[in-house]
């Protein structure tokens, strides 16, 4: 077993949802923090980042580490975009300065790939729970807190030492497929879902459709004709709201897709449900 880099476990100082405000960007201008460092993971846009005078830029799968007193300018691209916030104060890890997660002189910018579904996940624990107002919530964001840090030590200063064992492709498809069903709502790019499975967009392609039998889009596809069956037969929402929730600015977009993958009309499923029931 490997001696362990904690010192010291952090505390949360703040966390949130960010998001661009529609038809602006998401932007901070040159800041730094004297007392707390910050994680930003970017789930979904793009958007060019500078740190510690060093430029990068981001898309979905990126995190962005702010080291306290670090000088850093955060803009996206457009204003579909949405990341995950982190603020933390009081970590200590061996060999390094105060409530720093890794050295300046290693890249600010970590590309999770496969491992960006369980850190997503982390940090919507840790956000969840500092925002509830149940008892002991604070203490319970603190432990999701310390469980994502020390996924992110394990991903960073590990990851020459550790012998991990090559998964078989095929497991990554699984991984793609949670990522669209949990992101169907938003535009989802061939190359998220390539990069999250560590593979080029060739190779994931013929990958996911050996295993499902489907292309990813056709997936994507049917899943979202899944949900909008859903809320067909269990909601009243117009076909204008359906086609918004699961993905497609067109409502005649949507109704001419649903048609062609189920048979009928999204019209003409709703009253064949109502009519059963």
């Amino acid at each position: 077993m490997y001696p362990s880099m904690f010192q010291r476990m952090p505390r949360l100082a703040n966390c949130n949802v960010c998001k661009a405000e529609p038809g602006g960007r998401f932007y901070f201008p040159l800041h730094s923090h004297e007392d707390s460092s910050e994680l930003l993971l970017i789930v979904k846009g793009e958007g060019d980042f500078r740190v510690d005078g060093k430029p990068y830029r981001a898309r979905p799968g990126s995190l962005m580490c702010y080291n306290q007193g670090i000088w850093h300018e955060e803009q996206s691209s457009n204003d579909q975009f949405i990341a995950l916030y982190v603020g933390y104060q009081g970590l200590q890890l061996r060999g390094l300065p105060d409530n720093y997660l890794m050295g300046r002189d290693r890249p600010a910018m970590v590309e999770l790939k496969e491992q960006f579904v369980p850190v997503r996940q982390l940090f919507q624990e840790t956000i969840a729970e500092w925002h509830s107002s149940l008892p002991e919530s604070a203490a319970i964001a603190d432990q999701w807190l310390g469980a994502l840090l020390g996924r992110l030590v394990r991903i960073i200063h590990y990851a020459g030492e550790v012998e991990v064992r090559k998964r078989p492709v095929r497991e990554f498809v699984p991984i793609a497929k949670r990522y669209m069903e949990e992101n169907y709502h938003t535009e989802i790019d061939l190359s998220v879902l390539a990069n999250l499975t560590h593979m080029n967009a060739y190779h994931f392609i013929h990958v996911f459709k050996s295993e499902t039998g489907l292309t990813p889009i056709q997936y994507l596809i049917r899943y979202r004709m899944e949900v909008a069956k859903h809320y067909l037969t269990t909601t009243e929402l117009t076909m204008a709201e359906i086609a918004d929730k699961i993905g497609y600015r067109s409502e005649t977009y949507f109704q001419n897709l649903f048609k062609r993958t189920i048979g009928v009309s999204p019209g003409r499923f709703r009253l064949a449900s109502e009519g059963s029931n």
